[in-house]
């Protein structure tokens, strides 16, 4: 019997050592860099995909719409479970890879429940997730140019991090509060980009988008994806956050959303364009 006690106590004793975050000092830290706007001859497309928990699985639905209409952004942002996404087509991965990743992820690939801590999940499954899939490659080294949002703990502020670890800054960006642990960066503790923006579209825009294509995936919806020039509002179920059983449903939805959206993204595309030929907005060098 005192053998049982002393081994719970260890155990307790243990997990009382990882109940705090800790900082990934091993690894390059995800940052805030200035932004470079993006510069091109054409139109600069961007895709910001917004927060939303498991709704999240929609926006590869409208990769897919996109890809099959032959629009392909040059730049993605992403809060939340739309950063997940969002990283991962950043990375290089089209619409079928993308479809095949989320029709095979099961709950634990993402999802690691604790028993202690600040909340009841780590976190350490999806930051290991997302740098396997993306060969460890920092958000610079990625295909397209990537930022994704999160939002600084104490104060409430929203973080653009677009330079370091994309594991780590995805899942402080998915880091809901009081459900996942909050994430330590550089000192400071990060949560969930939805808390301060669920579809950043003035980050697309800072990035040198001329035209920005925005997903809500929101229960509620969000006013910010009306300052987009395409808001797309996919007819998700409404699951809960964690809740990965209606995944295709989602994924289906957010395509049909955007095959309908198809003919306006391609006009404001249209319309960038000639306005760019007419030097009324900014082309490259």
């Amino acid at each position: 019997m005192l053998n049982k006690t002393l081994s719970f106590l260890l155990a307790l004793a243990l997990a009382g050592c990882t109940t705090a975050p800790r900082e990934y000092t091993e690894l390059a830290q995800p940052r805030a860099a200035a932004i470079a706007p993006l510069r091109a001859a054409g139109p600069v497309v961007a895709l910001v995909l917004g927060a939303g928990g498991s709704r999240g699985f929609a926006h590869v639905g409208v990769i897919k719409a996109l890809e099959a209409a032959g629009i392909r952004p040059e730049i993605v942002v992403g809060s939340s479970s739309g950063s997940v996404v969002a990283a991962l087509y950043a990375g290089g991965n089209n619409a079928q890879a993308l479809e095949a990743m989320a029709l095979g992820i099961e709950d634990n690939d993402l999802i690691d429940v604790t028993l202690f801590g600040p909340g009841r999940v780590q976190g350490e499954a999806l930051q290991y997730y997302l740098n396997n899939a993306l060969g460890n490659r920092s958000i610079e080294a990625l295909d397209r140019a990537f930022a994704v949002v999160a939002t600084e703990r104490a104060t409430n502020r929203m973080t653009v991090f677009n330079r370091g670890n994309t594991g780590l800054a995805v899942r402080a960006s998915s880091s809901i509060p009081n459900v996942f642990w909050p994430v330590l960066i550089d000192g400071r503790e990060y949560i969930d980009g939805g808390v301060s923006s669920r579809v950043p579209v003035p980050v697309a825009r800072s990035m040198g988008a001329d035209v920005v294509i925005a997903v809500d995936v929101s229960w509620r919806g969000s006013s910010e994806v009306d300052a987009a020039d395409i808001a797309i509002r996919p007819a998700t179920p409404r699951t809960r956050s964690l809740d990965f059983s209606a995944k295709i449903e989602a994924i289906a939805a957010g395509e049909a959303a955007t095959v309908e959206a198809i003919p306006a993204i391609r006009a404001r595309i249209a319309a960038a364009d000639a306005l760019k030929r007419a030097g009324k907005l900014a082309a490259a060098p």
